[in-house]
């Protein structure tokens, strides 16, 4: 399996979000976070000919993040999973990816702290963080079948300004 986990992109300011009678929840893209993250999206093409499942966090800049995403690869079905709230252990992350498909991509759009937490126990099954993921920004994970704690491969990331930079095919 390939894993690809990537962070929402920029979002409403929480505070003055909340401030203002929203929820964290409820933050969504701002103008320049979409703009951003659909070039992105389409050059994160370059790097994966297909998407074999699209699933993103429950709250709403997660899943703009991932809307835009299935666009750019044909407007994919996307699937919201609890686990990825970023207010879930790393762990219950590994739990769901267990159950999924052994072969081929799949794309994960979440929230730090867990995606860096999710990327030290799937790297070298350690409870801190290995990358730090920016707003937009990705890593790509391999396994050899199921992902196991450990056992995964970094194959690339990268922040968003690298994601926007890669040459189009």
């Amino acid at each position: 399996m390939k894993l690809l986990l990537i962070r929402h992109a920029i979002a409403e300011d929480a505070e003055a979000f909340i401030t203002a009678g929203g929820t964290d929840a409820q933050r969504p893209l701002t103008e320049v976070g979409r703009k951003k993250m659909r070039k992105g999206a389409n050059r994160l093409r370059s790097q994966l000919q297909k998407i074999d499942l699209l699933a993103c966090s429950p709250l709403v800049r997660a899943r703009e993040t991932a809307d835009i995403i299935a666009r750019a690869f044909g407007d994919l079905p996307i699937i919201e999973r609890p686990e990825l709230d970023y207010r879930y252990p790393p762990e219950a992350v590994l739990d769901w990816l267990t159950q999924g498909p052994a072969s081929g991509v799949v794309v994960a759009v979440g929230h730090e702290p867990q995606l860096g937490l999710l990327t030290g126990l799937l790297l070298a099954d350690v409870t801190r963080p290995l990358i730090a993921f920016r707003k937009g920004g990705a890593a790509l994970i391999e396994f050899d079948g199921r992902p196991v704690a450990g056992e995964g491969f970094l194959q690339w990331a990268l922040t968003a300004g690298q994601l926007r930079s890669l040459n189009q095919d």
